[in-house]
């Protein structure tokens, strides 16, 4: 072990070294962007096993992805032996599903609960709405989703959640809550959310089971603790209170999950839940050139909730920060591709070295469209995931019914799939007896051989899918799991179907479903064996980072967002224009203003060598086409930026609306001629904007002014003291 002690020396700078020797009682790392907290953490826990004689047994370790967590492991038993193995190294939602599978009879649960992804809740919760009579065009669907998913993040149950609705919209989402609730716990599944909130419950109402976590878990050490939502941080408190040996590693300037429940609060609030907490800063950054890390530097500066510091870095200053000003979003992915073929052809960068980053998904059909027609290779993180295709979740319907007969979701996928006859009112006849029976729908179908419950044709397609599951459980009894996903695939009439549709694209599908047949053998022999319960396990949690193969040699395109945690030679950060990024709705509070600045810092953060930033004048979005610079261009400092503009492909035309024709005869006698769509003016409370539609003549002029620091407005060009100034 003293090689390790001499290693940890060597590759470690002053305050990184604090944070690896930094042992008993609460600790915050802020980690900058490019910081090396990733090693950090991997060498404190080599550090708590070799030097300090701490059982890995008693060591948990906690951060946000399953490559993460994978990662960690692997250099661990690199460092320390196979002896790491015996610590607990997850996601969230990996350790909640480990305490729930082993405690979950306490709640209720049964211990082979099912895990409904996001696709399996929506569907569910579209079927009680359907239940409910709630119409989905009256109400979103996945509205209502995000509500209950807040609710449950909140430890609200349905019960308490219909106490406070008080506006229409929380009752409907009561109604459906309830509902969707009562559903789940029949279907013996969890979502998502219960993963961690029922963990929660779980401790708070069982002292025993917390105290032997508490007595097992004596240290703990938690990742990206600043994306931690309120369910996550009650779990750390809880574990961590007895021994205070709670380690958090985060950068208050990354926060950018609010939108999705985390608080920035619990990495501000961490020195006051745990006081006596010491705190070891990581500035030095390994990643980005001196002119990137200014850059990103100056902007997050302009937040107020952050605790503040300022990354340096030991190498060059590298080149300045290129914005690319087009006119059009066509013209931007062009001007993006030059510069993209530029860096390959002088050999400044490979193309997986390349990312090109976008606030929203919707912005990379440009881009694609012009890589496919300069035959620029690319790939796009955030697409359809592996797990989320078609054929692939129609065999693991299967998988999911022979380890839950409770699943009705997985069993309504693939009951008349392909067709059997049996329909919606055979399905509800099916689970109204299963009901009446006391048994699982599953159950019912395999012990029924007459399924006098039916008639006609729905009745010979269920005897008909019964047979087929009873094949496939006497194939599971004997076979390895490989094994029993190929004979689902040619069993269940699935591979019959596709090989009946187009030629070209049942020759994806059929690629897909072998892929899927190696995936189990795979893992199965990378896990001493595992079963079919614990695969299952596994790919419910899985992310689109985890899916992603970094070994090809393509672009990558992905949001910002799904950025976080990468880097790479060269990023192009596109569509920097208000509205957009930042998004309009984000101009009404500030603190949703922080969040999109600390997005862009987290793009800038991305790049090694090269950054690009670019935006087009005109963006065809919502049917508007004029657009502004982000303000995000004027916080950077102009010293650092060399800007180059593009002329545009072809010519633009202004958007006109049904009053244009007339006004362009009468301008010179209108009272308010000087505002015309594309001109600039000064308002004495928004400040700067640009005009983007126009009707009316005289006093009933009436304009849509984009403003830079006051989003959209309609206003009477009679009472609004417009100042044209350019």
């Amino acid at each position: 072990m003293a090689a390790l002690l001499d290693k940890i020396g060597n590759e470690l700078n002053e305050r990184q070294l604090d944070a690896v020797t930094a042992v008993d009682g609460p600790l915050l790392i802020l980690a900058g962007a490019g910081s090396g907290k990733t090693r950090v953490l991997t060498y404190r826990a080599a550090y708590l096993i070799a030097e300090r004689g701490i059982s890995p047994f008693n060591i948990l370790a906690v951060t946000f992805t399953n490559k993460a967590a994978n990662e960690m492991k692997n250099r661990m038993e690199a460092l320390v032996g196979p002896a790491v193995r015996d610590m607990q190294v997850s996601t969230f939602h990996s350790f909640g599903v480990r305490i729930l599978r082993r405690f979950g009879d306490r709640l209720g649960l049964k211990r082979d609960f099912s895990i409904y992804d996001e696709e399996d809740s929506l569907n569910l919760i579209k079927r009680c709405m359907d239940d409910l009579h709630i119409a989905p065009k009256a109400h979103s669907p996945r509205a209502i989703r995000e509500y209950i998913s807040s609710a449950k993040d909140k430890l609200i149950d349905p019960a308490e959640y219909a106490e406070t609705a008080k506006a229409y919209f929380n009752q409907i989402v009561a109604k459906v809550y309830e509902r969707y609730q009562d559903r789940l716990e029949r279907a013996s599944a969890l979502d998502f959310d219960d993963l961690l909130c029922k963990t929660v419950v779980l401790l708070q109402r069982n002292p025993d089971v917390l105290d032997s976590l508490q007595n097992k878990y004596k240290y703990i050490m938690v990742d990206e603790y600043q994306d931690t939502n309120h369910v996550q941080y009650l779990l750390v408190k809880l574990l961590g209170e007895r021994e205070k040996n709670v380690c958090v590693v985060g950068d208050d300037d990354q926060s950018i999950y609010g939108w999705r429940g985390a608080d920035i609060r619990n990495i501000l609030d961490f020195e006051s839940d745990f006081p006596g907490c010491k705190v070891i800063k990581l500035e030095q950054n390994y990643r980005s050139t001196k002119t990137i890390l200014k850059a990103a530097s100056e902007v997050v500066r302009n937040n107020r909730s952050r605790k503040g510091k300022t990354l340096f870095s030991e190498g060059d200053d590298g080149e300045k920060i290129r914005l690319l000003v087009c006119d059009r979003d066509r013209d931007e992915a062009e001007l993006v591709a030059d510069k993209i073929e530029e860096l390959i052809s002088k050999g400044m960068a490979n193309r997986k070295d390349i990312a090109i980053l976008y606030r929203t998904n919707a912005q990379s059909r440009a881009l694609e469209e012009t890589l496919k027609n300069r035959f620029i290779p690319y790939i796009i993180v955030g697409g359809v995931r592996f797990y989320q295709r078609k054929e692939i979740k129609d065999v693991l319907a299967y998988l999911k019914i022979l380890t839950n007969p409770y699943d009705i979701i997985s069993l309504r996928r693939i009951i008349n799939y392909p067709t059997r006859g049996i329909g919606q009112v055979a399905q509800a006849k099916i689970e109204a007896e299963a009901l009446e029976r006391h048994v699982s729908p599953v159950e019912l179908i395999l012990t029924d051989k007459d399924c006098s419950f039916l008639k006609g044709k729905a009745r010979t397609g269920l005897q008909q899918f019964a047979q087929t599951l009873r094949d496939i459980v006497g194939i599971r009894e004997k076979e390895l799991p490989a094994e029993l996903v190929r004979e689902i695939i040619q069993r269940s009439g699935i591979l019959r179907d596709i090989e009946s549709g187009d030629r070209v694209e049942a020759e994806s599908r059929k690629e897909n479903l072998d892929e899927l047949i190696a995936a189990v053998e795979e893992y199965c022999l990378q896990n001493d064996g595992s079963d079919i319960e614990t695969f299952l396990e596994e790919i419910a949690l899985y992310t689109d980072i985890d899916a992603w193969d970094t070994s090809a040699d393509s672009v990558t395109l992905m949001t910002l967002h799904s950025a976080k945690g990468l880097e790479f030679t060269a990023v192009f950060i596109t569509g920097l224009e208000e509205g957009l990024f930042p998004l309009a709705k984000a101009l009404e509070t500030d603190l949703e203003l922080e969040e999109e600045r600390r997005l862009f810092y987290v793009g800038i953060t991305r790049a090694e060598k090269y950054l690009y930033i670019s935006y087009a004048k005109m963006r065809r979005r919502f049917g508007e086409m004029l657009s502004i610079e982000s303000r995000f261009i004027d916080e950077l400092p102009e010293d650092l930026i060399e800007r180059e503009e593009s002329l545009s492909l072809r010519p633009v035309a202004r958007p006109v609306d049904r009053f244009h024709a007339q006004e362009a005869e009468l301008i010179d006698d209108d009272k308010y001629g000087g505002l015309q769509v594309g001109r600039w003016v000064m308002h004495p409370t928004w400040g700067e904007g640009k005009i983007i539609t126009r009707k009316g003549l005289d006093d009933t002029t009436e304009v849509d002014v984009l403003f830079r620091y006051g989003g959209r407005k309609t206003v009477l060009a009679k009472y609004a003291n417009l100042r044209v100034i350019a």
